[in-house]
């Protein structure tokens, strides 16, 4: 990305990213100089706002204040011209509303619990108590403007807008959100008007509220009175909804009230959106104290350990609320404790669980790609050893001795030649041969180079094999797996009594059929001998005869099983329907739903043990990433000695091999063989349609298992288990 070279106290900045643009310029991180930012006004702005940043520089706020994101240093461009101004780069933080609304909390806090959250309104009180203390004044309070990390700490931004005594006089700020405004200056022109730690007070109370509330604005409420009530008209109106006062205004349902937290907070409150405190609203340092004694009085709920509320109050709020909207306020990030909204049941889907947030939990864990084993660090090559270095100087000696032996030879013979004796000429020419034949080998350093190398690629592929990314991956095909049968519950649970109505007919055609037994109806040609060897068979009702092929009884012939079927089709002629609802088909529905919630709760503890698993594996791997193995590191020690032995003898070393990482399996390859591990369905006799397991609800095989077609009525075929 290219930049216009910019320069901050002669310095060159090189502008990287942009991390955030707004209606005055754009935000941009720096890469030669880590931990900061640079806010770039529009050209048209820049003028404006060059005497008060040139102020704020000079006041030092920056320093005094290390949680607010005050200019440190003007930016110039190269004519020496301001462009705008540098500070603290704040990042890993998020929006203070991610944090108070529940659905995002769960998605950008996902460990956060209550104990974060009012930790999180102590640092906000904290944070405006030291800008107050430094005469500062925020003005424009907002939820953009707050930023938290994951570790509950709290810095203010835009910083360059809030109103400051700098440079011998006041920098007003000249805007402001409504909805933090307080009621003296609703509808008011901003940009003249001095503001004071009153005004931010109402602000601060306000943003604490919604924090605090799950995300409640503490005067949206419901009018008691005729017409309408916007949010701004009752801010000036100080219509606080949750007021003890009668302020016209009613909290909505579900809720928490005021009486949910200490005393000492329920006060604050009152006091802060009474029209009888303007000009002596609580402080920042009010609040601190206040959080504080609120944080040490937390206890955790007996029903949901995930919910901590005010000791002294008689009720877990959290739990109220979650009964009346049927979600989790917050995430578990404890998955194995996983709490679900109290346990409720919901009217069209059975059991609740928040799938949309347990997936983004999952998907929020980062799994690396690739398999890539860590290899251990390059160290200074060691010494070669003592036999390596003799090795070395036998091998250089060798030439000068075969010279000499070579000179020894004919010395010999000439000696016998002139008198000697010859065993004497033999032994000296013997001593001539002996270098002729000496041989000095490397060759077993490079064989054990290539063992070692060998080896080391074993070692890095079983690791790879042992790595427990592949089991992390594996584990989350799992939880796909097992969200998706969950979906398919809570579709057929919510689909139960259509398909009830749909059966209805059927059932109570099968009901009137099932109490006409064959042994007292009087039939053409039917003894009872016939009926007790139709009973044998499994045929004792008219519903049997529907069902099954009375032909495979023996003794029932054509004729016998005409006169059968025709006793059946008079019963179906006699048999009228029901179309009203009763009490019987209410509880088989709730009778089917109840089946579908034990399996919804199977399948609620699978899903939180894999979540456990998951969460465990992750861990694992991310401590297997940064961790060396023992002994890859020794084969390496032994790789370099060897080499280093290899170039003491003047040899070259031959190349190490690549130890490549291997891809990640997919979740698709998990999810296709458990795809193919399925066994293969069972097949109706008759129409060859899937069939399904039912269970014998009466006759002989009453509580057996069997296979019903799945076209039932359609087709009546059968299987045994």
């Amino acid at each position: 990305m290219s930049h216009e070279p910019l320069y901050a106290n002669g310095r060159a900045l090189t502008l990287d990213k942009r991390v955030g643009k707004g209606g005055e310029g754009e935000v941009f991180s720096v890469s030669n100089l880590p931990g900061y930012a640079v806010k770039r006004y529009l050209n048209a702005l820049a003028a404006e706002r060059e005497p008060k940043i040139r102020a704020l520089v000079a006041s030092q706020l920056a320093d005094s204040v290390p949680t607010v994101a005050f200019p440190c240093q003007v930016v110039e461009n190269k004519q020496g011209k301001f462009v705008g101004f540098l500070m603290r780069l704040v990042d890993k933080h998020k929006e203070i509303h991610e944090l108070q609304t529940p659905t995002s909390r769960q998605k950008h806090f996902p460990k956060a619990d209550y104990r974060f959250i009012v930790r999180v309104a102590l640092n906000v009180a904290r944070v405006m108590a030291q800008l107050h203390a430094q005469g500062c004044v925020v003005g424009d309070i907002n939820q953009r403007g707050i930023l938290v990390s994951p570790e509950a700490t709290v810095v203010l931004i835009d910083a360059d807008s809030f109103q400051v005594n700098a440079g011998g006089r006041d920098w007003l700020c000249a805007v402001g959100v409504p909805e933090y405004t307080p009621p003296e200056l609703q509808g008011k022109t901003l940009k003249a008007i001095v503001r004071t730690a009153d005004h931010d007070a109402f602000g601060l109370a306000v943003c604490l509220f919604q924090l605090l509330c799950m995300d409640r604005h503490p005067f949206s409420g419901s009018y008691t009175g005729e017409g309408e009530m916007p949010l701004e008209k009752a801010i000036e109106e100080f219509r606080f909804a949750y007021s003890a006062r009668a302020t016209g205004m009613e909290p909505p349902p579900g809720t928490v009230r005021l009486k949910d937290f200490p005393a000492s907070v329920h006060q604050l409150f009152e006091e802060a959106f009474s029209p009888a405190n303007v000009g002596k609203r609580p402080a920042a340092a009010d609040w601190v104290a206040a959080m504080q004694a609120f944080e040490g009085e937390l206890r955790m709920c007996s029903r949901n350990k995930l919910h901590h509320y005010a000791r002294h109050a008689t009720e877990c709020p959290w739990c109220r609320m979650e009964s009346r909207y049927g979600r989790p306020l917050f995430l578990n990030s404890d998955y194995s404790r996983m709490h679900l909204a109290g346990g409720q049941r919901d009217a069209r889907h059975g059991l609740v669980l928040d799938l949309a947030a347990l997936m983004a939990a999952v998907n929020g864990v980062p799994l690396p790609g690739a398999i890539s084993v860590p290899l251990p660090p390059v160290s200074a090559a060691p010494p070669p050893q003592d036999n390596a270095r003799l090795l070395r100087l036998k091998r250089r000696a060798l030439p000068v001795a075969r010279g000499v032996g070579a000179a020894l030879v004919p010395l010999a013979a000439l000696g016998v030649y002139l008198g000697m004796p010859w065993f004497y000429g033999l032994a000296l020419a013997a001593l001539g041969l002996t270098p002729l034949g000496v041989k000095f080998s490397a060759d077993r350093y490079l064989a054990r180079h290539q063992q070692l190398c060998g080896e080391i690629v074993a070692r890095v592929a079983t690791l790879q094999q042992a790595a427990p990314l592949s089991r992390a991956i594996k584990v989350k095909a799992e939880i796909y797996e097992a969200v998706e049968q969950f979906r398919h519950l809570s579709t057929a649970f919510s689909q139960q009594a259509a398909e009830w109505d749909s059966e209805r007919r059927t059932k109570q055609l099968d009901d009137h059929l099932v109490r006409q037994q064959i042994r007292r109806a009087t039939l053409s040609r039917i003894t009872t001998t016939d009926c007790a060897t139709l009973a044998s068979w499994g045929f004792t009702t008219a519903l049997d005869i529907k069902q099954q092929n009375v032909r495979v009884v023996p003794g029932i012939g054509p004729i016998k099983s005409a006169n059968l079927h025709t006793w059946l089709q008079e019963l179906e002629r006699g048999f009228s329907y029901r179309s009203a609802w009763t009490a019987v088909d209410h509880h088989q529905v709730r009778t089917r739903q109840n089946e579908i919630l034990i399996k919804q709760q199977g399948m609620e503890e699978r899903i939180k043990k894999s979540l456990s698993v998951f969460q465990s594996l992750a861990l694992e791997t991310d401590r297997w990433k940064n961790s060396v193995d023992s002994e890859l590191t020794a084969l390496f020690a032994r790789l370099a000695q060897c080499e280093a032995d290899i170039r003491c003898l003047g040899l070259k070393v031959p190349p190490r091999p690549p130890l490549n990482p291997i891809a990640a399996p997919t979740l698709a390859s998990f999810q296709q063989a458990a795809t193919i591990a399925q066994p293969a369905p069972v097949l109706c006799p008759r129409c060859q349609s899937p069939m399904v397991r039912r269970v014998a609800r009466r006759g002989p095989g009453n509580g057996r298992a069997f296979w019903g077609c799945g076209r039932y009525p359609g087709c009546n075929g059968t299987r045994p288990i």
